[in-house]
């Protein structure tokens, strides 16, 4: 069976330096990832709105009228949820 050659089977120990600066690379990588993450959330969310803007719904007093208020919805789950 081949072997990884990054793990070897007998490994040499690695100083407190090098755990350390393989630590604040492995730190920067995911960093990066996470700014990228944002970056992409964030131009997703930006176009979302801009979809919305352009798109709105129009909200008519009958539906207003006719939505369902949360209140009830959460009272009748907390009986429900409190029940033996």
């Amino acid at each position: 069976m081949p072997t990884d050659p990054k793990f070897s089977l007998d490994p040499t120990p690695m100083t407190a330096e090098q755990v350390m600066a393989e630590l604040l690379r492995e730190n920067e990588r995911l960093r990066r990832q996470v700014a990228d993450a944002q970056e992409q959330r964030d131009q997703y969310k930006q176009f979302y709105l801009e979809e919305l803007a352009r798109n709105a719904p129009v909200i008519t007093p009958d539906d207003i009228a006719n939505a369902v208020p949360a209140r009830p919805v959460f009272d009748e789950l907390i009986r429900r949820l409190e029940k033996p």
